[in-house]
């Protein structure tokens, strides 16, 4: 059954993050691509067009592309390519989200609550609610972030954030796993709360800051752990 070009993008795309295609190795001829997908040359053509605007690939006339250290190479596509077509998020775009985080965060949560601290006291209200329950932590604090991002009155705040929507979940579902991670959250979200009832932005925002710093830690520290319970079993 011949592929649609989405679908091919998404399978370059995670072959390339699995190491299939690593950076600097050339892909198959257009002709060999058409042959392995079963599907028309100009098929082929969209979708390394697709790629290269992603940062994914290099296009060389008469040549076969080349594969991009996405790292180094991508731009805000890529971004959105490895949330959308990424079957398994690596640990290590967590660790980047989370150090992207510590910058961008405090900053929206300073000006929520300096421009609408009842609202945050509100939102911050439904804490009350929480399961002990990984899928729910995420839930709640994507919707969090999200109207934060809002009520900080700055539209690119939420527009990054948008650009992870669909990942988000699937990342703080994996990070709240953690029942220590879990607990941390709930202690920040009630010292939160305290500083929007006093309308108190500075307190907000060094509150924020530290607890981004100690959410960076403790995934770093986790899959760290598990890279040595890995070479241990190797």
């Amino acid at each position: 059954m011949n592929l649609s070009s989405k679908a091919i993008v998404k399978e370059l795309i995670n072959a390339i993050i699995q190491g299939k295609y690593p950076a600097g190795s050339s892909l198959q001829s257009e002709r060999e691509l058409a042959v392995s997908f079963q599907v028309g040359r100009p098929t082929i053509r969209e979708v390394l067009q697709r790629l290269s605007h992603g940062g994914w690939l290099t296009l060389r006339k008469g040549q076969s592309a080349i594969v991009n250290d996405y790292w180094q190479e991508g731009n805000v596509t890529t971004i959105v390519n490895i949330v959308q077509y990424c079957d398994d998020i690596p640990d290590e775009f967590v660790l980047y989200f989370l150090e992207m985080r510590i910058a961008m965060t405090p900053q929206y949560v300073k000006n929520a609550i300096n421009l609408h601290h009842p609202k945050v006291v509100g939102i911050l209200a439904k804490m009350d609610e929480l399961m002990d329950q990984p899928e729910d932590y995420a839930l709640f604090d994507w919707k969090l972030q999200k109207e934060l991002a809002s009520l900080s009155e700055n539209p690119i705040f939420l527009l990054t954030l948008n650009s992870f929507e669909g990942a988000y979940i699937e990342m703080a579902t994996r990070y709240f796993s953690l029942s220590y991670s879990r607990k941390a959250s709930y202690n920040y979200y009630k010292e939160l709360m305290a500083a929007a009832l006093k309308g108190d932005s500075r307190q907000a925002e060094r509150l924020t800051k530290s607890m981004m710093e100690k959410s960076y830690a403790l995934w770093n520290s986790h899959i760290s752990e598990g890279k040595q319970s890995q070479e241990t079993i190797n």
